[in-house]
């Protein structure tokens, strides 16, 4: 339920339950890598290394000066730039830094605070407003936690619903009890914005992690995770993205953390993203209970090549949203826009696909 009269979290679509049927930017940097070291030889007498009719003495200094240019020059050839990049891509830190290019997104005119393109397959930034301002996630974050847990959980793993989950703000529907496979749990939760569903597998791959701290070791291996993958602004205190209160945001991240994110499931764990292409899915849990969970996104179906997508919302945070697409000929792009309106994050969202088709050659 979107709560603008309340500070929590956004429950934009709830899933409805049915009986069982018979049919039922500052990214971090790599360091530089060092200069290979030149080894050095103590000068021997030239008796012992030359014939006794020897070379003349300028030629035999040319060359052994042209010798000397062709070993320095080798050991201090300066790494280019694509190997410096795919070292630091190797190690989860680097991230290309140039300036976005493309006319095409001259004019763009945004609701969001902040907004992010980003072209996978060329790793290269097509679009930033404000991309690497700190702002809240809110429901965005969901998307580390459903990471998180498939990362300690096995996708048919069985997950029960704690009194503690169904407590959570929002209407999902769930109940003490009930049981779901990790797959079915993180289709509900990520599809609806369910914090119930959220909360719930935060409870059981903590629990995984650490039997007696599971809330404290879910959350650090969410920031650890972060860390890993070079959100450099980003850091979570709970796995749904509700506020604390007022005037604090249960999560923080920029819209090109989002993006990258997003850039990782899209590249290592597309399995969590599938459910949410769909507009609507039918998820069922262990006991046969048919759940019709309706996207929070609006525009799943008008984005073409749709890849996976998050919608969220609280007072602190406004309207967040982050998708990937496949922009056409397998040209993966993540958009993502933080700090926007209920409405008016959908509508930056597709002026963002068309301006990126428009710059690419791709629109259709």
């Amino acid at each position: 339920m979107d709560t603008d009269d309340t500070q929590q979290e956004e429950m934009e679509g709830n899933p409805s339950a049915d009986q069982p049927s018979e049919a039922a930017e500052n990214p971090a940097t790599a360091p530089e890598p060092e200069p290979a070291a030149v080894e050095t030889l103590a000068p021997t007498p030239s008796a012992s290394i030359l014939p006794a009719h020897r070379m003349p003495t300028l030629p035999q200094l040319a060359i052994a000066l042209g010798m000397l240019a062709l070993l320095f020059g080798a050991s201090y050839l300066p790494m280019g730039e694509k190997q410096k990049k795919e070292v630091g891509r190797k190690a989860g830190v680097e991230r290309p830094t140039g300036e976005p290019d493309g006319s095409a997104f001259n004019d763009v005119q945004l609701t969001a605070h902040a907004a992010y393109v980003w072209d996978i397959k060329n790793q290269k930034a097509l679009f930033n407003k404000n991309a690497s301002a700190q702002l809240p996630l809110a429901s965005l974050t969901k998307l580390m936690t459903a990471l998180v847990a498939y990362e300690h959980l096995q996708s048919d793993d069985q997950i029960s619903i704690t009194q503690q989950a169904v407590e959570q703000e929002g209407d999902s529907l769930l109940a003490t009890g009930h049981t779901f496979t990790l797959r079915e749990l993180t289709d509900l939760t990520l599809i609806t914005s369910s914090n119930d569903g959220a909360y719930a597998l935060a409870a059981a791959a903590g629990a995984a992690l650490d039997q007696d701290h599971a809330e404290r070791a879910f959350i650090d291996a969410m920031n650890a995770k972060a860390e890993e993958i070079g959100l450099s602004q980003s850091y979570f205190t709970n796995p749904t993205g509700l506020d604390v209160d007022g005037a604090k945001s249960g999560s923080y991240g920029s819209a090109r953390d989002m993006a990258f994110l997003m850039e990782y499931l899209v590249l290592h764990r597309p399995e969590i993203l599938e459910g949410t292409k769909d507009a609507l899915r039918t998820v069922y849990n262990q006991e046969g209970l048919a759940f019709n969970a309706f996207n929070t996104n609006e525009v799943t179906h008008d984005i073409p090549g749709i890849l996976g997508s998050k919608t969220g919302f609280t007072r602190l945070a406004g309207g967040n949203l982050v998708i990937a697409y496949d922009a056409g000929l397998n040209r993966p792009i993540a958009i993502a826009v933080l700090g926007s309106t209920r409405e008016g994050r959908f509508n930056d969202v597709m002026t963002l696909i068309e301006k990126t088709g428009t710059a690419l050659g791709t629109k259709q």
